[in-house]
């Protein structure tokens, strides 16, 4: 007849995980033509264009992930004839793409980023303009699981426990929340009343995203530029710039000071309103803009997991099980500053005023290396100016200015998970002279860095009485020759004892023994 056997209760820690399943970068060219509509002059020139993405739908399909959007299209350009007036149209350019990730399952976290390489249009007549662009799309297929450790044992009193200190990084917060911005802005009593709005860019920089208890204080700024025909003036165009600095509490549940994070924040939506004023004059603009925000909390647990136990009175066998998880490496927020310049490249025209400068801060790659992460990309300008050419009033300056970024994470390897956010902290475009700009730009780079540790967890312990014919061979007592890679643990485990038994007929003051050591051992036959 077999021994019984009973299956002991262990104590355990649940840590909450998020686990990259798969990545996906696709690249594809949009590329569509655009008449003019007919209450609109004919074109003459291109002064500027802008472009964003907009994602409708981004569904599992069979391993395959279907991503929806389109294109939204901007272009400012000067009518042909004599009268060279400025006008905007706008329109959209819609997609579908299919991105292959075996592992995705309906039920996982999709995070999607989207890149546009550049937005550009050319004239094809006078009516019909060419919109082309390059679009990069990012997906990352994450899914949450629980990995339970073994804390305590129940009986405790006949069990020697060994346990290791564990650092673990629990995801916490995983959701994706939306912050509304709602302003004013009047004209200034210099400028004349608007007649209709020609162009307008809204940007955002210096952006802080502050966790707190319960919420998450988001501060920035908005850099508006309106771009209008006057009232008084048909046809000459006036431009105005503001800086709107916001600050607003997103509640989150769950969310407490001390915890890191990996927050991600885009100015999804922004528009622009014409209202009169008090005397019904055209000189108030509303602002109204959204913030979508991708927020993943982690919380930091130092646990004591049990690595490892035996009984002296019984027969003990670990059942173990692979396991993964998450430390935290690095969190910080640092800044990378930049400088440049920038020529028109024609000598002819002559930039007279700076009317409007934007940027884009685009990543090319991020790689690891002994020091940390290195993070590659450049700034996208954009830079509106007035010129000396009548012919050509506005023009519209574009640039690169290419930036490196090593953010410090020793200890950092291949199997390490990092997320990285940057964003436009400033942007300054000042006039070298008449052919040259100067840019002074800073880039704020926010890291997380989670070290994966592979680790056999303690699963299940099975215990059964114990062998005595096996505690009979051992000797009554003998002097034991501590080997190189021994401990009192493993030693006290073999011969079925304690640490602190060996340690008091020792006289050992500490459980460190070096090799060569002579040790007495005692058999404890009144514990069996």
């Amino acid at each position: 007849m077999g021994k019984q056997v009973y299956v002991m209760e262990l104590v355990r820690r649940n840590i909450h995980m998020n686990r990259r399943k798969g990545k996906a970068v696709s690249q594809m060219t949009l590329d569509d033509d655009y008449n003019i509509p007919d209450n609109m002059p004919d074109a003459g020139m291109i002064i500027q264009e802008k472009g964003s993405i907009e994602i409708g739908e981004v569904r599992v399909e069979a391993g395959r992930v279907k991503v929806k959007g389109a294109l939204n299209f901007f272009v400012l350009y000067m009518e042909e004839g004599p009268e060279s007036g400025l006008h905007s149209v706008q329109g959209q350019i819609p997609f579908e793409e299919m991105m292959n990730v075996e592992d995705a399952r309906d039920g996982d976290s999709l995070q999607l980023k989207w890149m546009l390489e550049d937005v550009s249009s050319a004239l094809i007549n006078s009516r019909k303009l060419s919109i082309k662009t390059i679009v990069t799309l990012e997906l990352c297929v994450e899914e949450l699981f629980d990995v339970e450790v073994p804390v305590e044992a129940e009986d405790s009193e006949t069990i020697q426990v060994k346990t290791c200190h564990v650092s673990t990084a629990g995801l916490a917060v995983r959701k994706k929340d939306t912050c509304r911005i709602k302003d004013e802005m009047i004209l200034p009593a210099n400028k004349p009343n608007i007649r209709q709005l020609l162009w307008q860019d809204i940007s955002m920089q210096g952006t802080e995203l502050r966790i707190g208890e319960g919420e998450i204080l988001v501060k920035g700024e908005l850099v508006v530029f309106v771009l209008y025909e006057g009232e008084e003036e048909s046809g000459k165009a006036f431009w105005m710039e503001q800086v709107i600095p916001f600050s607003s509490h997103v509640d989150v549940s769950g969310c407490r000071e001390g915890m890191l994070g990996n927050l991600g924040i885009l100015l999804a939506h922004s528009d622009l309103e014409l209202k009169p004023d008090y005397d019904g004059e055209l000189r108030v603009l509303n602002l109204d803009a959204v913030l979508e925000l991708d927020i993943q909390l982690y919380e930091e647990e130092h646990l004591s997991m049990i690595c490892d136990l035996y009984s002296p009175v019984r027969e003990l066998e670990l059942i173990t099980a692979p396991a993964v998880y998450e430390s935290i490496l690095v969190s910080n927020s640092s800044k990378c500053r930049v400088a440049d310049r920038m020529k028109t490249g024609s000598p002819e025209v002559q930039i007279l005023q700076i009317c409007h400068s934007r940027g884009e801060v685009k990543v090319d790659e991020t790689s690891i290396t002994p020091e940390g992460l290195l993070v590659e990309g450049v700034i996208s300008i954009q830079v509106l100016y007035v010129t000396s050419d009548d012919n050509h009033p506005f023009l519209c300056l574009k640039d690169v200015v290419p930036f490196e970024h090593l953010v410090e994470a020793s200890g950092i390897g291949k199997d390490s998970v990092y997320y990285i956010q940057t964003s436009l902290e400033q942007l300054g475009v000042t006039m070298v002279n008449s052919g040259e700009l100067e840019v002074k730009a800073v880039v704020q780079v926010n890291a997380l860095v989670l070290n994966r540790v592979s680790m056999e967890r303690i699963s299940e312990v099975e215990e059964r009485p114990l062998d005595m014919d096996v505690v009979k061979g051992l000797p009554g007592f003998l002097i034991y020759t501590a080997q190189p890679a021994d401990t009192l643990w493993d030693i006290a485990k073999a011969y079925h004892t304690t640490v602190d038994w060996i340690c008091e007929l020792n006289e050992l003051s500490s459980d460190q023994i070096r090799q060569g050591q002579k040790l007495l051992l005692v058999k404890q036959m009144e514990n069996l």
